[in-house]
Protein backbone atom coordinates (compact mmCIF):
# COMPACT_ATOMS: atom_id res chain seq x y z
CA UNK A 1 0.00 0.00 0.00
CA UNK A 2 2.90 2.10 1.07
CA UNK A 3 4.74 1.86 -2.12
CA UNK A 4 1.26 2.23 -4.54
CA UNK A 5 0.94 5.88 -2.08
CA UNK A 6 4.72 6.85 -3.64
CA UNK A 7 3.88 5.89 -6.66
CA UNK A 8 0.44 8.00 -7.34
CA UNK A 9 2.18 10.92 -5.21
CA UNK A 10 5.16 10.66 -7.91
CA UNK A 11 3.11 10.45 -10.69
CA UNK A 12 1.07 13.61 -9.39
CA UNK A 13 4.50 15.39 -9.11
CA UNK A 14 5.24 14.34 -12.76
CA UNK A 15 1.79 15.40 -13.81
CA UNK A 16 2.67 18.98 -12.08
CA UNK A 17 5.79 18.88 -13.89
CA UNK A 18 4.52 18.15 -17.33
CA UNK A 19 1.41 21.18 -16.84
CA UNK A 20 4.06 23.83 -15.55
CA UNK A 21 6.08 23.34 -19.03
CA UNK A 22 3.36 23.51 -21.39
CA UNK A 23 1.93 26.47 -19.68
CA UNK A 24 5.35 28.19 -20.37
CA UNK A 25 4.75 30.76 -23.41
CA UNK A 26 6.08 31.37 -26.38
CA UNK A 27 8.57 28.28 -27.73
CA UNK A 28 10.02 25.76 -25.16
CA UNK A 29 13.82 25.55 -24.49
CA UNK A 30 16.14 22.07 -25.19
CA UNK A 31 16.51 22.11 -22.06
CA UNK A 32 12.31 22.69 -21.19
CA UNK A 33 12.06 20.26 -24.22
CA UNK A 34 14.47 17.25 -22.44
CA UNK A 35 12.70 17.99 -19.14
CA UNK A 36 9.15 17.65 -20.47
CA UNK A 37 10.02 14.39 -22.62
CA UNK A 38 11.37 13.05 -19.61
CA UNK A 39 8.49 13.71 -17.60
CA UNK A 40 6.18 12.63 -19.95
CA UNK A 41 8.12 8.94 -20.05
CA UNK A 42 7.89 9.05 -16.19
CA UNK A 43 4.02 9.52 -16.23
CA UNK A 44 3.61 6.93 -18.50
CA UNK A 45 6.03 4.39 -16.77
CA UNK A 46 4.47 4.86 -13.15
CA UNK A 47 0.98 4.66 -14.77
CA UNK A 48 1.69 1.03 -15.87
CA UNK A 49 2.80 0.28 -12.50
CA UNK A 50 0.17 1.80 -10.80
CA UNK A 51 -2.33 -0.33 -12.76
CA UNK A 52 -0.09 -3.72 -11.44
CA UNK A 53 0.29 -2.52 -7.75
CA UNK A 54 -3.39 -1.73 -7.94
CA UNK A 55 -4.10 -5.47 -10.01
CA UNK A 56 -1.45 -7.35 -7.05
CA UNK A 57 -4.07 -4.93 -4.22
CA UNK A 58 -7.29 -6.29 -5.38
CA UNK A 59 -6.17 -10.02 -5.76
CA UNK A 60 -4.44 -9.93 -2.03
CA UNK A 61 -7.89 -8.43 -0.64
CA UNK A 62 -10.15 -10.93 -2.52
CA UNK A 63 -7.40 -13.59 -1.18
CA UNK A 64 -8.22 -12.28 2.47
CA UNK A 65 -12.13 -12.82 2.19
CA UNK A 66 -13.44 -15.62 4.74
CA UNK A 67 -15.01 -18.86 2.53
CA UNK A 68 -17.83 -18.97 4.90
CA UNK A 69 -21.07 -16.78 5.84
CA UNK A 70 -21.94 -15.89 9.18
CA UNK A 71 -25.70 -17.14 9.67
CA UNK A 72 -27.10 -16.14 13.03
CA UNK A 73 -30.15 -17.19 14.16
CA UNK A 74 -33.05 -14.98 13.68
CA UNK A 75 -35.65 -14.01 16.48
CA UNK A 76 -38.72 -13.28 16.06
CA UNK A 77 -39.79 -9.61 16.74
CA UNK A 78 -42.66 -7.84 18.58
CA UNK A 79 -44.18 -5.47 15.57
CA UNK A 80 -47.07 -2.81 17.36
CA UNK A 81 -50.39 -4.07 15.16
CA UNK A 82 -50.68 -1.00 13.55
CA UNK A 83 -52.01 -0.57 10.11
CA UNK A 84 -50.43 1.53 7.37
CA UNK A 85 -52.47 4.43 7.92
CA UNK A 86 -52.05 4.41 11.54
CA UNK A 87 -48.49 4.37 10.86
CA UNK A 88 -47.98 7.08 8.64
CA UNK A 89 -50.49 9.54 10.84
CA UNK A 90 -47.85 8.05 13.61
CA UNK A 91 -44.66 8.63 11.54
CA UNK A 92 -46.38 12.32 10.38
CA UNK A 93 -46.81 13.74 13.86
CA UNK A 94 -43.90 12.54 15.37
CA UNK A 95 -42.04 14.67 11.95
CA UNK A 96 -43.61 17.42 13.07
CA UNK A 97 -43.09 17.35 16.97
CA UNK A 98 -39.04 16.90 15.98
CA UNK A 99 -39.31 19.88 12.71
CA UNK A 100 -39.01 16.90 9.92
CA UNK A 101 -38.59 13.33 9.14
CA UNK A 102 -35.42 11.68 8.87
CA UNK A 103 -34.67 8.69 7.44
CA UNK A 104 -34.68 5.73 9.79
CA UNK A 105 -32.13 2.66 9.21
CA UNK A 106 -33.58 0.01 11.38
CA UNK A 107 -34.46 -3.70 10.85
CA UNK A 108 -37.11 -3.81 13.53
CA UNK A 109 -39.84 -1.82 12.44
CA UNK A 110 -40.97 0.75 12.16
CA UNK A 111 -37.88 2.08 15.15
CA UNK A 112 -34.47 0.84 15.82
CA UNK A 113 -35.64 0.16 19.43
CA UNK A 114 -31.72 0.34 20.77
CA UNK A 115 -30.56 -2.37 18.36
CA UNK A 116 -28.28 0.11 16.78
CA UNK A 117 -29.04 -0.94 13.13
CA UNK A 118 -27.34 2.13 11.29
CA UNK A 119 -23.99 0.51 12.52
CA UNK A 120 -24.72 -2.06 9.91
CA UNK A 121 -25.35 0.10 7.16
CA UNK A 122 -21.44 2.13 6.19
CA UNK A 123 -21.23 5.33 4.81
CA UNK A 124 -19.52 5.10 1.79
CA UNK A 125 -17.76 8.52 0.62
CA UNK A 126 -18.51 8.55 -3.33
CA UNK A 127 -15.70 9.60 -5.99
CA UNK A 128 -17.04 12.72 -6.94
CA UNK A 129 -17.02 16.03 -5.95
CA UNK A 130 -20.41 19.24 -5.84
CA UNK A 131 -18.67 22.07 -6.89
CA UNK A 132 -19.45 25.46 -6.22
CA UNK A 133 -19.13 27.46 -9.32
CA UNK A 134 -16.02 30.36 -8.94
CA UNK A 135 -16.70 33.49 -10.87
CA UNK A 136 -15.32 34.57 -14.24
CA UNK A 137 -12.69 37.57 -14.73
CA UNK A 138 -14.69 39.50 -16.48
CA UNK A 139 -11.73 42.21 -16.53
CA UNK A 140 -9.61 39.90 -17.75
CA UNK A 141 -11.83 39.30 -20.88
CA UNK A 142 -12.45 43.13 -21.49
CA UNK A 143 -9.40 44.11 -20.88
CA UNK A 144 -5.59 43.58 -22.33
CA UNK A 145 -3.41 40.79 -20.89
CA UNK A 146 -0.15 41.04 -21.34
CA UNK A 147 3.24 38.82 -19.91
CA UNK A 148 6.37 40.78 -18.33
CA UNK A 149 9.12 39.38 -17.06
CA UNK A 150 10.13 42.54 -14.92
CA UNK A 151 8.59 45.90 -13.82
CA UNK A 152 8.24 48.16 -17.55
CA UNK A 153 7.86 52.05 -18.18
CA UNK A 154 5.49 52.50 -21.09
CA UNK A 155 5.84 55.77 -23.02
CA UNK A 156 2.45 57.27 -23.48
CA UNK A 157 1.33 60.97 -25.09
CA UNK A 158 0.48 63.05 -22.46
CA UNK A 159 -0.98 66.09 -24.75
CA UNK A 160 -1.16 65.87 -28.33
CA UNK A 161 0.21 68.27 -30.34
CA UNK A 162 -2.69 71.02 -31.45
CA UNK A 163 -3.00 73.99 -34.10
CA UNK A 164 -5.19 76.91 -32.99
CA UNK A 165 -4.79 79.24 -36.04
CA UNK A 166 -3.59 79.39 -39.68
CA UNK A 167 -0.77 81.31 -40.37
CA UNK A 168 -0.14 84.14 -42.88
CA UNK A 169 2.69 84.83 -45.42
CA UNK A 170 5.76 85.08 -44.44
CA UNK A 171 4.74 84.65 -40.52
CA UNK A 172 6.52 82.05 -37.82
CA UNK A 173 5.35 78.70 -38.22
CA UNK A 174 3.55 77.62 -34.84
CA UNK A 175 5.57 76.19 -32.34
CA UNK A 176 3.69 72.97 -31.60
CA UNK A 177 4.79 69.41 -29.90
CA UNK A 178 3.36 66.72 -28.13
CA UNK A 179 4.52 66.03 -24.51
CA UNK A 180 5.20 62.92 -23.28
CA UNK A 181 5.72 60.54 -19.80
CA UNK A 182 6.19 57.27 -18.97
CA UNK A 183 3.56 54.25 -17.26
CA UNK A 184 4.82 52.43 -14.69
CA UNK A 185 3.68 48.41 -14.13
CA UNK A 186 4.91 46.74 -11.37
CA UNK A 187 4.15 43.43 -10.06
CA UNK A 188 2.08 42.59 -6.73
CA UNK A 189 1.59 39.18 -4.87
CA UNK A 190 -1.19 37.42 -3.88
CA UNK A 191 -0.23 33.85 -2.08
CA UNK A 192 -2.32 31.12 -0.46
CA UNK A 193 -1.50 28.04 1.73
CA UNK A 194 -3.80 25.05 3.04
CA UNK A 195 -2.40 22.30 5.30
CA UNK A 196 -4.13 18.93 4.41
CA UNK A 197 -3.03 15.80 6.65
CA UNK A 198 -1.94 12.41 5.48
CA UNK A 199 -5.04 11.01 6.35
CA UNK A 200 -7.05 12.83 4.24
CA UNK A 201 -4.64 12.50 0.88
CA UNK A 202 -4.83 8.54 1.61
CA UNK A 203 -8.68 8.26 2.51
CA UNK A 204 -10.55 11.17 0.71
CA UNK A 205 -12.19 10.57 -2.70
CA UNK A 206 -13.80 13.09 -5.23
CA UNK A 207 -9.99 14.58 -6.14
CA UNK A 208 -9.96 16.87 -2.84
CA UNK A 209 -6.17 17.93 -3.46
CA UNK A 210 -7.10 19.13 -6.71
CA UNK A 211 -10.61 20.53 -5.93
CA UNK A 212 -8.30 22.81 -2.70
CA UNK A 213 -5.93 23.71 -6.02
CA UNK A 214 -8.93 24.51 -8.03
CA UNK A 215 -10.29 26.65 -5.51
CA UNK A 216 -6.25 27.85 -5.23
CA UNK A 217 -6.44 29.50 -8.50
CA UNK A 218 -10.29 30.48 -8.54
CA UNK A 219 -9.63 32.34 -5.17
CA UNK A 220 -6.77 34.26 -6.69
CA UNK A 221 -8.20 35.09 -9.64
CA UNK A 222 -11.43 37.01 -7.56
CA UNK A 223 -9.20 38.81 -5.35
CA UNK A 224 -7.38 40.47 -8.33
CA UNK A 225 -11.26 41.00 -9.95
CA UNK A 226 -11.71 42.67 -6.46
CA UNK A 227 -8.58 44.90 -7.31
CA UNK A 228 -9.12 45.78 -10.74
CA UNK A 229 -12.71 47.01 -10.03
CA UNK A 230 -11.52 48.96 -6.94
CA UNK A 231 -10.65 52.71 -6.71
CA UNK A 232 -7.57 52.83 -5.70
CA UNK A 233 -5.60 55.87 -8.19
CA UNK A 234 -4.16 55.33 -11.12
CA UNK A 235 -0.66 54.87 -11.17
CA UNK A 236 -0.33 54.78 -7.44
CA UNK A 237 1.84 52.43 -5.28
CA UNK A 238 0.93 49.29 -3.22
CA UNK A 239 -2.07 48.10 -5.50
CA UNK A 240 -2.97 47.86 -9.07
CA UNK A 241 -5.06 51.14 -10.86
CA UNK A 242 -8.59 50.72 -9.62
CA UNK A 243 -10.94 50.99 -12.55
CA UNK A 244 -13.56 52.89 -10.56
CA UNK A 245 -10.57 55.29 -9.94
CA UNK A 246 -11.05 59.12 -9.09
CA UNK A 247 -7.31 60.20 -8.94
CA UNK A 248 -6.13 60.45 -12.27
CA UNK A 249 -3.82 63.03 -12.33
CA UNK A 250 -0.89 60.84 -12.82
CA UNK A 251 -2.14 59.15 -16.39
CA UNK A 252 -2.69 61.23 -19.86
CA UNK A 253 -6.78 61.62 -19.86
CA UNK A 254 -9.49 60.09 -17.75
CA UNK A 255 -12.86 58.17 -18.08
CA UNK A 256 -15.63 60.02 -19.90
CA UNK A 257 -18.32 59.94 -16.32
CA UNK A 258 -21.91 59.66 -16.96
CA UNK A 259 -23.97 60.44 -13.92
CA UNK A 260 -27.34 58.30 -14.43
CA UNK A 261 -30.72 60.92 -14.91
CA UNK A 262 -28.12 63.74 -15.95
CA UNK A 263 -27.37 65.60 -12.97
CA UNK A 264 -25.36 64.49 -9.69
CA UNK A 265 -27.69 66.18 -7.43
CA UNK A 266 -31.00 65.75 -8.61
CA UNK A 267 -30.19 62.35 -11.04
CA UNK A 268 -31.14 58.66 -10.61
CA UNK A 269 -30.19 57.27 -7.44
CA UNK A 270 -30.84 53.41 -7.86
CA UNK A 271 -30.27 50.53 -10.87
CA UNK A 272 -33.65 50.57 -12.09
CA UNK A 273 -33.97 53.95 -12.70
CA UNK A 274 -31.28 54.30 -15.05
CA UNK A 275 -32.34 54.95 -18.43
CA UNK A 276 -31.85 54.22 -22.39
CA UNK A 277 -29.90 57.97 -22.60
CA UNK A 278 -27.90 57.11 -19.56
CA UNK A 279 -26.76 54.09 -21.67
CA UNK A 280 -25.95 56.03 -24.87
CA UNK A 281 -24.24 59.07 -23.36
CA UNK A 282 -22.11 56.86 -21.10
CA UNK A 283 -21.18 54.24 -24.73
CA UNK A 284 -20.95 57.74 -26.79
CA UNK A 285 -20.03 60.40 -23.85
CA UNK A 286 -16.02 59.81 -24.88
CA UNK A 287 -14.46 61.67 -27.99
CA UNK A 288 -15.40 60.34 -31.34
CA UNK A 289 -12.11 59.14 -32.18
CA UNK A 290 -12.47 56.53 -29.78
CA UNK A 291 -16.26 54.67 -30.68
CA UNK A 292 -14.89 52.07 -32.60
CA UNK A 293 -12.23 50.60 -30.21
CA UNK A 294 -13.13 47.25 -28.90
CA UNK A 295 -14.89 47.83 -25.88
CA UNK A 296 -17.34 45.23 -23.32
CA UNK A 297 -19.55 46.25 -20.63
CA UNK A 298 -18.95 45.43 -17.02
CA UNK A 299 -22.02 45.22 -14.38
CA UNK A 300 -22.96 43.90 -11.64
CA UNK A 301 -25.80 41.14 -11.15
CA UNK A 302 -27.80 44.23 -9.89
CA UNK A 303 -26.99 46.05 -12.73
CA UNK A 304 -27.38 43.50 -15.47
CA UNK A 305 -30.97 42.65 -13.85
CA UNK A 306 -32.71 46.08 -14.75
CA UNK A 307 -30.82 45.82 -18.28
CA UNK A 308 -33.07 43.02 -18.71
CA UNK A 309 -36.24 44.91 -17.66
CA UNK A 310 -35.19 48.13 -19.77
CA UNK A 311 -36.74 49.17 -22.65
CA UNK A 312 -35.64 51.81 -25.37
CA UNK A 313 -37.90 54.40 -26.67
CA UNK A 314 -40.12 52.49 -28.51
CA UNK A 315 -40.24 49.79 -25.98
CA UNK A 316 -37.98 47.34 -27.53
CA UNK A 317 -35.75 45.45 -24.78
CA UNK A 318 -32.08 47.07 -25.40
CA UNK A 319 -30.32 44.23 -24.23
CA UNK A 320 -30.34 41.27 -26.77
CA UNK A 321 -28.59 38.08 -26.52
CA UNK A 322 -25.82 37.13 -29.42
CA UNK A 323 -26.84 35.29 -32.91
CA UNK A 324 -25.51 31.95 -31.62
CA UNK A 325 -26.58 28.27 -31.71
CA UNK A 326 -28.65 27.29 -29.35
CA UNK A 327 -30.71 29.67 -26.24
CA UNK A 328 -28.92 28.71 -23.84
CA UNK A 329 -25.55 29.54 -25.47
CA UNK A 330 -26.99 33.03 -26.51
CA UNK A 331 -27.19 34.11 -22.62
CA UNK A 332 -23.44 33.74 -22.35
CA UNK A 333 -23.16 36.51 -23.68
CA UNK A 334 -25.54 39.58 -24.19
CA UNK A 335 -25.19 42.42 -26.42
CA UNK A 336 -25.72 46.45 -25.85
CA UNK A 337 -25.35 49.06 -28.07
CA UNK A 338 -23.53 46.95 -30.27
CA UNK A 339 -20.92 45.90 -27.38
CA UNK A 340 -20.25 42.45 -25.02
CA UNK A 341 -22.05 42.31 -21.63
CA UNK A 342 -19.73 40.56 -18.80
CA UNK A 343 -21.14 40.51 -15.62
CA UNK A 344 -18.90 40.67 -12.16
CA UNK A 345 -19.77 40.47 -8.22
CA UNK A 346 -16.67 42.21 -7.67
CA UNK A 347 -18.68 45.52 -8.81
CA UNK A 348 -20.26 47.64 -6.27
CA UNK A 349 -23.66 47.06 -4.57
CA UNK A 350 -27.02 49.88 -5.41
CA UNK A 351 -25.70 52.79 -3.63
CA UNK A 352 -26.25 56.58 -4.26
CA UNK A 353 -22.94 57.56 -5.97
CA UNK A 354 -21.85 54.76 -6.68
CA UNK A 355 -20.65 53.13 -10.35
CA UNK A 356 -23.27 51.07 -12.24
CA UNK A 357 -21.16 50.13 -15.10
CA UNK A 358 -18.08 50.81 -17.14
CA UNK A 359 -17.77 50.36 -21.00
CA UNK A 360 -13.88 49.47 -21.28
CA UNK A 361 -12.11 49.73 -24.09
CA UNK A 362 -9.60 46.75 -24.35
CA UNK A 363 -6.69 48.74 -25.21
CA UNK A 364 -7.33 51.28 -22.26
CA UNK A 365 -6.28 49.16 -19.18
CA UNK A 366 -3.82 46.25 -19.30
CA UNK A 367 -3.56 43.69 -16.94
CA UNK A 368 -0.34 42.44 -16.93
CA UNK A 369 1.00 39.03 -15.71
CA UNK A 370 4.91 38.06 -14.24
CA UNK A 371 6.09 35.54 -16.73
CA UNK A 372 5.45 32.14 -15.51
CA UNK A 373 3.15 29.52 -15.05
CA UNK A 374 0.05 31.23 -14.09
CA UNK A 375 -0.67 30.16 -10.52
CA UNK A 376 2.89 29.11 -9.60
CA UNK A 377 2.47 25.99 -6.87
CA UNK A 378 4.80 24.40 -4.67
CA UNK A 379 3.56 21.80 -2.40
CA UNK A 380 5.56 20.56 0.68
CA UNK A 381 5.74 17.67 3.36
CA UNK A 382 8.68 18.93 5.24
CA UNK A 383 8.14 21.78 7.29
CA UNK A 384 4.57 19.95 9.01
CA UNK A 385 6.17 16.62 8.60
CA UNK A 386 6.42 15.63 12.09
CA UNK A 387 2.94 16.39 12.07
CA UNK A 388 2.08 13.99 9.17
CA UNK A 389 0.64 17.48 7.27
CA UNK A 390 1.59 18.14 3.76
CA UNK A 391 0.98 22.27 2.75
CA UNK A 392 -0.12 23.23 -0.36
CA UNK A 393 0.96 27.09 -1.79
CA UNK A 394 0.41 28.89 -4.52
CA UNK A 395 0.85 32.49 -5.74
CA UNK A 396 0.31 34.70 -8.48
CA UNK A 397 2.12 37.87 -9.58
CA UNK A 398 0.43 40.89 -11.29
CA UNK A 399 -0.61 43.60 -11.54
CA UNK A 400 -2.95 46.66 -13.69
CA UNK A 401 -3.13 50.07 -14.97
CA UNK A 402 -4.97 52.49 -16.97
CA UNK A 403 -2.81 52.95 -20.24
CA UNK A 404 -5.20 55.21 -22.21
CA UNK A 405 -8.49 55.47 -19.39
CA UNK A 406 -10.31 58.64 -22.76
CA UNK A 407 -10.95 55.82 -24.47
CA UNK A 408 -13.32 54.18 -21.95
CA UNK A 409 -16.68 55.45 -20.28
CA UNK A 410 -18.32 54.85 -17.11
CA UNK A 411 -22.10 54.98 -15.56
CA UNK A 412 -22.52 56.14 -11.85
CA UNK A 413 -25.76 56.92 -9.85
CA UNK A 414 -26.22 60.13 -8.79
CA UNK A 415 -25.90 61.03 -4.96
CA UNK A 416 -29.32 62.43 -4.40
Amino acid sequence: MADLISMRADAMEARKRIDSILNIDGELTVDQERELEQADTELRTLTEQIKKAEVRESASEALALPTYDSRATRRPVSRPNLDSRQQFLSNLRQAIRNGGMPEERAYSSPLDSGNEASALMPIDLQDEMIRLLSNVSAVRQAATVRSYGNDVEIPAVSTRATITATTAEGITYDQIGPEFSNLRIRSYKSAAETQVTEEVLNDARGGVVSEILQQHAEAHGYFWETLFLGNAAAQGVGAPDGLLASNFTSVPGAPTDRTAGGSGTSGSTTFASVTYEDLVETAYGMPAAYWNTPKSWIVGPGMYRALLALNDDVGRPILLPQATGTAQESRLTWNLLGYPVLVSDAMPVQAAGGYAAVLLSRESYVVADRVGPGVASQVDPYTYGNKGITAYRTMLRCDGRWLRPSSSGRLRLAAT
